[in-house]
């Protein structure tokens, strides 16, 4: 009879418990000026025209991304040039922001909270590391069991749990603004708010429209939203407060004035912001960045297009202060072969939903890849125009030169944008296998090793960031990056994963 009463109270039990546990939440915020908190302006210094402002752009992928963009900050770390000043610089020292999403925040994160052990760490700490072996076992941990059953509770909190332990040491938004001014770059970690299908970042700026205080947030919080994949994990949620709300940014109060003249995306942007502010929404539910950027670049491309991002350099720019822009994207997008049209019976549900998760993903990153590149190349072409006009008006000494507003100053071409992608690996093999890698959170130590060189190899291989590196020092040549033949042999022969 004790045994039984007992097995009839361990449901309850289970019930009561269950009811307690709940995901961990963000705090309100209380009076903060604009000038605090996890913003650029607070995190880094003013830019000058006479060094190079890099902005580097991570993409999602699981390991494969946190692999490849980890390959493309160990070859930055060896890109050297000489400065006005006559000094000899390390570009990664220049690197300003790190925008990224799913996997690539992962590398992007553990970079900004420990930028002077992430070469040495991070590989152990992560990149050869199952992490996905490590969260499948968690679901058998029968402690997990009853805090699953909450409501407040899901197996993406469960996750990030084990990220903010095992990967971050628990750090917080307020570690990463305890560091020295302009220490690390500015980190940007991607999510989408499922709720409105707008990307949602975690900086102060976007914290500001939930009233809500980021410094209380665990980086590890950002890191699992930003790489939420659909279906694998449950939505992130974040509370959204009513009250020590500062004021809307005047962008937004001018889009959704009536009678404006505004863009439509401009206006989408205001009503996406503003929906915040609205009084049924008490809760903001994230999912994977991927589905609304996969590569980390609308956030970058809205900073270098508009005053209206909260990190703009449009404005920099314009006071010259931003004297030659590199903007780098680590694209670990891969493309599958598919053998469905070979015959009659229709692709599985697994099948299905892989080309529902990932084919918008991949129509947005080329799109974006698109948007950034043409807008430098535009603008470097409307600075060559200005400036052939006043060469052309030069002789006439009463013709007015031109103000060349496209220029940040010190070089016509002063924009760099460089996509390193799979695609342009020469070798068709080697190419195919690193296009057809999966995007899990556990990959093969000699695969990982492959994704790191073949990163650096992209990197000194890109004509358009050799052409940046040399107009900002002529005397820069490219450092000879190989790629290791046994170690292709390894992991592309057969059975080589």
């Amino acid at each position: 009879m004790r045994v039984s009463a007992l097995a009839k109270l361990l449901p309850l039990a289970v019930a009561l418990c269950a009811g307690c546990v709940h995901y961990h939440e963000n705090p309100p915020l209380t009076a903060m000026s604009p000038e605090k908190g996890y913003r650029y302006r607070t995190v880094r210094e003013e830019p000058r025209s006479d060094k190079p402002f890099v902005l580097l752009a991570f993409s999602g992928g699981g390991t494969r991304a946190a692999a490849f963009s980890f390959g493309l900050m160990e070859e930055l770390r060896e890109v050297r040039y000489a400065a006005q000043d006559g000094s000899n610089r390390r570009l990664i020292d220049d690197v300003e922001i790190i925008s990224s999403v799913s996997g690539g925040s992962f590398t992007s994160a553990y970079y900004a909270l420990f930028p002077e052990r992430f070469f040495t760490d991070f590989p152990g700490r992560f990149l050869y590391r199952d992490i996905q072996r490590a969260l499948f076992l968690r679901l058998f941990n029968p402690y997990n069991w009853y805090r699953l059953a909450s409501p407040d509770f899901s197996r993406i909190d469960m996750a990030e749990e084990f990220y903010n332990n095992a990967v971050f040491e628990r750090k917080t938004f307020a570690d990463l603004l305890s560091r020295p001014r302009g220490s690390s770059p500015f980190l940007v970690l991607n999510a989408t708010d499922i709720g409105i299908a707008h990307r949602f970042e975690f900086t102060q700026d976007q914290f500001d429209l939930l009233c809500s205080d980021l410094s209380g947030v665990a980086v590890s919080r950002g890191v699992a939203a930003s790489s939420n994949f659909p279906v694998a994990f449950a939505p992130l949620t974040m509370n959204i407060y009513s009250e020590k709300c500062p004021e809307l940014p005047e962008w937004i109060r001018n889009a959704l004035a009536p009678g404006g003249d505004e863009g439509k995306r401009r206006v989408a942007d205001a009503v996406a912001a503003n929906s915040y502010r609205e009084p049924d929404r008490r809760y903001a539910h994230l999912l994977d960045g991927g589905l609304s950027d996969n590569l980390g670049l609308r956030g970058p491309f809205h900073a270098v297009t508009t005053t209206d991002s909260a990190w703009s350099l449009v404005e920099l720019m314009d006071q010259k202060k931003v004297g030659r822009l590199f903007v780098l994207s680590a694209n670990a997008k891969t493309s599958k072969k598919r053998s469905w049209d070979a015959k009659s019976e229709p692709p599985g549900i697994k099948s299905v939903l892989d080309v529902v998760m990932n084919g918008p993903m991949d129509d947005v990153s080329f799109d974006s890849v698109e948007m950034t590149d043409g807008h430098f190349r535009q603008m470097r072409q409307l600075s060559r125009t200005v400036d052939s006009c006043n060469k052309l008006l030069k002789p006439f000494p009463r013709a007015p030169q031109l103000d060349n507003p496209f220029s940040s100053g010190t070089s016509r071409a002063a924009y760099t944008f460089a996509e390193l992608t799979f695609d342009d690996i020469p070798d068709p093999r080697l190419r195919r296998r690193l296009q057809e890698l999966p995007t899990t959170f556990s990959l093969p130590s000699r695969t990982v090793d492959l994704l790191r060189v073949s990163a650096g190899y992209l990197l000194m291989h890109s004509s358009e960031f050799v052409s940046g590196m040399q107009e900002l020092d002529p005397n820069w040549v490219p450092r000879e990056v190989k790629i290791d033949g046994k170690l292709v042999e390894e992991v592309c022969g057969a059975g080589g994963e």
